[in-house]
């Protein structure tokens, strides 16, 4: 049987590749060796990076490199149109999705992601996209069978972060003036309110953390959803734990 894809959700900073990283048995690169050498025994839940470059095509993966440089390594400026930012990352979850991700999940391993197309969506609803266009364009891309939405206190997740947010993370694209503490609020809790809109379908379900709160805390609160979310489709359109 194929494996399950599961997605993390939530706005930037609440912790979806620390988190991601924690719950999952194994990495992609272990994946990617044990269908070269023929392991398929087991069963185990595997980190894929939202970012993660194909380690099953050449081809791909030359591509693919190039498109990263573009999406995360170019800086951050408001020079290009929303409509070039929108075909790069539909080209991204296409390749991502085809190459990454189908081949571990024809194998029959389950794979959790550090995200998906959800967030990009939720910021481009807020600059005037409609969901209709956004669906035509991502049309191809698969989606996920199950996502699991993190919520948290916005200015407590900007509060605790050490390093730095990008400008595109504090609003750049929306077209605040000044960027800060109260542009990234403003603009998180936002794109955190699409992506609660997004969480009325029954494939969904939310879990609120507490910032203060430890990796291995929020970790344990987690762990049973996911358990849940691998075994069971959701009967429930949206099911709220706090920590």
């Amino acid at each position: 049987m194929p494996g399950r894809f599961i997605a993390l959700e939530g706005p930037d900073g609440v912790g979806k590749t620390t988190l991601a990283q924690r719950l999952t048995d194994i990495t992609y690169d272990t994946a990617v060796e044990c269908l070269r050498l023929g392991h398929h025994d087991a069963r185990p839940l595997v980190f894929v990076s939202r970012r993660q470059i194909s380690g099953t095509s050449d081809y791909s993966a030359n591509v693919m490199r190039q498109l990263a440089t573009v999406l995360w390594h170019s800086g951050d400026a408001p020079d290009l149109p929303d409509t070039f930012w929108v075909s790069v990352q539909a080209a991204w979850f296409t390749a991502h999705a085809s190459t990454v991700l189908d081949p571990v999940l024809a194998a029959g391993y389950d794979v959790l992601v550090d995200g998906w197309v959800y967030k990009f969506f939720s910021k481009l609803l807020l600059q005037g996209h409609t969901q209709a266009d956004l669906d035509v364009i991502f049309g191809r891309v698969r989606m996920p069978d199950a996502v699991l939405l993190l919520a948290a206190d916005i200015g407590a997740l900007y509060d605790r972060r050490q390093a730095p947010f990008r400008p595109a993370e504090l609003g750049m694209h929306a077209g605040y003036p000044q960027l800060g503490r109260d542009t990234f609020v403003e603009y998180q809790q936002r794109a955190l309110h699409h992506l609660r809109t997004f969480a009325v379908q029954p494939t969904w379900s939310t879990i609120r953390l507490d910032p203060a709160s430890s990796v291995e805390q929020c970790a344990t609160l987690i762990a049973p959803l996911l358990v849940t979310l691998r075994h069971h489709h959701p009967t429930t359109h949206s099911q709220e734990a706090t920590e």
